[in-house]
């Protein structure tokens, strides 16, 4: 009897041994799989700029979605898109994500075709640009401008818009455009160094949240240029996607999956306004949300169109056929 229970106890013992040495094996197991799992993850670089038309980078990031295609993905942000750009077509970025504006890379394939690629866009409509004039400036129309100084962000295009708006309104030669950093164009007309400024969201709510500026003239783009045009764009490299046509459709997947919880979640995508742009929390819930179209919505009639209409207002110097743009 002895016996059998000495058997019995070593038996048990024995067993205890051995789920303490299975339930270390298995968290041993479990910290290798993470690791492991961490680095099967490809580095990749994206670029955005901290205003509200790059959503798509940051919801991508924020909701995990490079991570569900295998990417830790590193966002480097920009102070203006040529650098973006430049830094695309060089290998220092992987892709810019969400708000490239779509003039850049027209631009370079009537240079350099073949050179870009687009993946996304994004409409711009009327709720994104505004002129704003001084809370007290006495300024009550567009013809109150005249001999006045109009602050545009930095870059051909945005002054290219303001002439475009003076032509149509009889003030070519009238009013004098100077160029800002978006960082300093409501100081700027806080401070009277300018009457008016042209500026994107969130500087518009920004502007009349702090009683700085009031809107003069509601979208200078939609009213004399072109409504709901498709203006944001993703882009990445040929070369990139010819070197690495594995990783370069995993961003593109990354960037559908934003695009459709952005479409489909406007509220909630808002929320994510106040991580990467100037917008606080109280602001950005008063802060429109873009329409953007995945890598296989892309409309190329309407995409022609603009870029016909933007050869048509010597935006660029050649026409573009834009199937060679788009993926």
């Amino acid at each position: 009897m002895k016996k059998i229970s000495l058997i019995i106890g070593i038996t048990v013992i024995l067993l205890a041994v051995a789920s303490i040495g299975l339930f270390w094996m298995d968290n041993e197991n479990n910290s290798v799989t993470g690791q492991v799992t961490a680095k099967a993850l490809e580095n990749v670089n994206i670029g955005y700029r901290e205003h509200l038309l790059y959503l798509p980078a940051y919801v991508a990031e924020a909701e995990g979605f490079f991570v569900e295609e295998g990417l830790d993905a590193k966002l480097i942000p920009f102070q203006s898109t040529n650098q973006l750009v430049e830094a695309v077509i060089n290998g220092n970025l992987d892709a810019g994500v969400g708000g490239v504006n779509v003039l850049i890379p027209m631009i370079i394939e009537t240079k350099t075709p073949g050179l870009l690629k687009i993946f996304s866009q994004g409409m711009l409509s009327k709720d994104f640009d505004a002129l704003i004039v001084g809370i007290d400036s006495g300024i009550e129309n567009i013809q109150d401008l005249e001999g006045k100084t109009i602050s545009s962000f930095p870059g051909s295009t945005g002054v290219r818009w303001m002439n475009i708006m003076l032509e149509k309104e009889g003030l070519t030669g009238k009013v004098d455009i100077i160029q800002t950093n978006p960082s300093e164009q409501i100081n700027v007309l806080a401070s009277g160094s300018a009457d008016a400024v042209f500026v994107m969201e969130p500087l518009v709510s920004l502007a009349e949240a702090k009683g700085i500026g009031i809107v003069l003239v509601d979208s200078p783009i939609g009213n004399y240029f072109m409504e709901d045009m498709l203006w944001e764009t993703s882009v990445m490299s040929t070369k990139f996607i010819d070197d690495n046509p594995e990783t370069a459709q995993k961003i593109i997947n990354a960037v559908n999956k934003a695009i459709d919880f952005i479409n489909s979640n406007h509220d909630e995508a808002r929320e994510y306004y106040s991580e990467f742009t100037p917008a606080d929390d109280e602001l950005e819930s008063r802060l429109p949300v873009c329409k953007y179209f995945r890598s296989d919505k892309i409309d190329s009639d309407k995409v022609q169109e603009l870029a016909d209409k933007l050869y048509a207002e010597e935006f660029l110097s050649e026409s573009v056929e834009v199937e060679g743009l788009l993926i």
